[in-house]
């Protein structure tokens, strides 16, 4: 058994001899967020670990995390060992697929190798990357898709029964098969397969506790979460140390995982699934006929109540829509949720041809789901709830932070939460609200900030701009003002520009300016959910893209082909009805936009203002279009200070001077 010291010690001489003789360079900050990571783990802490682009935070707390489960550090304070003596795993959950892949393919192995070549370990690390059940094949339903399909798609699925992948990322299938071969959610051992299917061997195999980590996605880890609470199976093994990398994305997660959802369309498909089947001969089928039909009119009659309670604000950039759960609604959604269970409860009864046995199972659990749903509906009081599009209800409990503490928070063991983008202006309060920390005893909490070790001094400078006008999207004099200072900015930088927009609306018609006034460089438009336009920016040698959403945070550019940043307007969120509820948790509106609005708009900020300094050589300008930011205005101070330090211009010239001093000749010449 080691001392916590003698671990610590070989920590660092870890970080400081042997990664370097590997091509890793000794980082400062990387081997003080390591150690406190190392001390976290020990004191089983929840700790909060914000680590500024360049760090190396993967490794920060890989290597932490390996010494304190072969060492058994808290084999002394904890149960570290499974019921059959082995070591329980270290799980590491992230928002990104990216990630996971790097962390299994790349940094484990790479640790791995050194650690063995050192002898510091005996055996090569361990790990197996967990995913979602819809990424697997279910041989039961491969099984029943082939029946009904010909042609290559036939060739193709059969080639895939009778082989050992598991894994539909390793398919070249559409996304439309996939979903019809997949495992789903109806998995359970009253399938004749299961045990022996692939997927169940392969969770079998990978659920065991011989492997250092297990990684796996924030849904499925949530998902383990909540198997846990509600007495179901498990469907990670028992761990001794959570890491959570990628924190600013686990509370969507959260909202996600122990949220609800009813939709009229997934009804629909529900109802139309039931008509299709075949039921044995002479069985009637009058009862199941009428109750379809009456749960197909009184879903319209549901989603037409809530639309009409949807205020006409006329904002095409939102996502989530408020209504009202009237008691008239109230009624209509208990009488349909009524007569969705007794739909169940008939197709139970009935049986049907053999070649339906799998669709009659999926569309049982499907409405048994849909009945979960609308009862959680019918006690709406106790979410906050809205539409997505026209026929999609959605809510969310509003005690999710109370939820977290005890399925999560409470557990006696260290949790790593980290990200690059965690604080405003350094600090936590906002994140640790929102979270369900506020609920954690003080001791146990601990945080931490690494800046970025990145040259910003030097290599990065702030344009902020004195002449647009005070954001107003149904301006078109704001419109115009916003494309020409887009434009000399464009100039300025020869092209290589990414224009961050917090509206697509306006993204729209700035774009259609710029395209109508003929510049000279190639011009890309990033769509909701377009990865193409990123692409094709990328190859080309000195482009415009023009972008929302996604490209705020997780797009990754290095080199000179991003060197003028935009953001047009300060990130602050949309209004919708998670964040009105919010807002009733406050004394009021200023107390709430002081602690919530402000510091989230300056999250976002970090990570937009991220995406332009990439690697230590990276040079560029970012620049702020948005009048709130100017030398006269409110968030001035807040915003510098929550930025990194750099030189700041009001002033087009200065620009061009410094992007001329950092760039090369061929840098202009293309």
């Amino acid at each position: 058994m080691y001392t916590f010291e003698e671990i610590r010690e070989a920590q660092i001489k870890i970080f400081t001899d042997l990664l370097p003789q590997h091509g890793l360079p000794t980082r400062e900050k990387q081997i003080e967020l390591a150690d406190e990571i190392l001390a976290a783990m020990r004191g089983l802490n929840i700790f909060l670990a914000e680590a500024g682009v360049g760090i190396g935070k993967t490794l920060a707390y890989l290597l932490p995390a390996v010494l304190a489960r072969r060492c058994k550090m808290n084999a002394d304070k904890i149960d570290t060992t499974l019921p059959d003596g082995r070591q329980k795993p270290i799980v590491i959950a992230t928002s990104s697929i990216a990630l996971q892949r790097a962390i299994i393919r790349d940094y484990i192995p790479m640790l791995s190798n050194i650690l063995v070549e050192h002898d510091v370990i005996k055996m090569p690390l361990t790990a197996a990357l967990r995913k979602g059940k819809a990424h697997y094949v279910c041989d039961a339903r491969l099984a029943h898709y082939i029946r009904f399909t010909n042609g290559r798609v036939k060739r193709d699925l059969t080639a895939l029964a009778s082989g050992a992948v598991v894994d539909l990322a390793s398919t070249e299938l559409t996304p439309y098969v996939k979903a019809k071969i997949c495992v789903d959610d109806n998995c359970s051992q009253n399938c004749p397969l299961y045990g022996k299917c692939r997927y169940t061997r392969f969770t079998r195999e990978v659920s065991r506790g011989g492997y250092d980590f297990q990684v796996c996605n924030h849904n499925l880890f949530l998902a383990d979460l909540i198997h846990r609470a509600r007495g179901r199976r498990p469907l990670l093994p028992d761990y001794q140390a959570v890491v959570i990398d990628e924190v600013h994305k686990f509370l969507d997660a959260a909202r996600d995982m122990y949220g609800v959802e009813f939709s009229w369309e997934a009804m629909n498909n529900i109802i139309n699934s039931i008509k299709a089947l075949n039921f044995a001969q002479h069985v009637p089928t009058t009862d199941v006929r009428q109750m379809t039909d009456r749960i197909e009119s009184k879903n319209r009659l549901l989603f037409q109540f809530l639309n009409k309670e949807v205020p006409n604000t006329g904002d095409g950039d939102a996502d989530r829509y408020p209504t009202k759960i009237r008691a008239r609604t109230e009624q209509l959604l208990r009488a349909l949720g009524d007569d969705v269970a007794a739909l169940a409860v008939l197709l139970e009864r009935k049986p049907v041809a053999g070649n339906c046995e799998t669709p009659r199972d999926d569309a049982l659990w499907a409405l048994k789901r849909a009945a979960e749903a609308i009862d959680a509906f019918c006690r709406h009081k106790e979410l906050v709830y809205w539409l997505e599009k026209p026929d999609t209800l959605k809510g969310i409990p509003k005690n999710l932070g109370e939820l977290l503490r005890l399925d999560l928070w409470c557990q006696n063991i260290p949790i790593i939460l980290t990200s690059g983008t965690l604080s405003a202006a350094g600090e936590f309060g906002h994140v640790i609200k929102k979270l369900g920390l506020d609920g954690v005893p003080q001791k146990r909490l601990l945080e931490s900030s690494k800046p970025s070790p990145f040259n910003y001094k030097d290599n990065a400078l702030l344009y902020i701009s004195e002449k647009t006008p005070f954001p107003d999207n149904d301006d078109n004099g704001y419109i115009s003002s916003v494309a020409n200072e887009v434009e000399h900015l464009i100039r300025a930088a020869h092209g290589h520009t990414a224009v961050l927009f917090t509206s697509h609306d306006v993204l729209g018609r700035v774009f259609t300016e710029l395209d109508r006034r003929g510049l000279q460089y190639p011009l890309f438009r990033m769509g909701r959910g377009d990865s193409d336009a990123v692409r094709k920016f990328k190859r080309s040698k000195n482009g415009v893209l023009f972008a929302s959403g996604a490209m705020w945070e997780g797009v990754d550019i290095p080199g000179d082909i991003l060197s003028m940043l935009i953001i047009v307007r300060l990130p602050f969120a949309v209004p919708d009805p998670v964040s009105e509820w919010e807002r009733t948790l406050y004394a009021n509106m200023e107390e709430y936009k002081s602690k919530v609005i402000v510091p989230d708009m300056l999250v976002k900020l970090k990570q937009g203002f991220g995406r332009l300094i990439r690697t230590e050589t990276d040079t560029g300008v970012v620049a702020i279009l948005d009048s709130r930011v100017n030398s006269n205005s409110a968030y001035r101070r807040r915003v510098l200070a929550a930025l990194p330090p750099c030189g700041v211009t009001d002033r087009i010239e200065r620009v061009e001077r410094f992007l001329r001093e950092k760039k090369s000749a061929a840098y202009f010449a293309a």
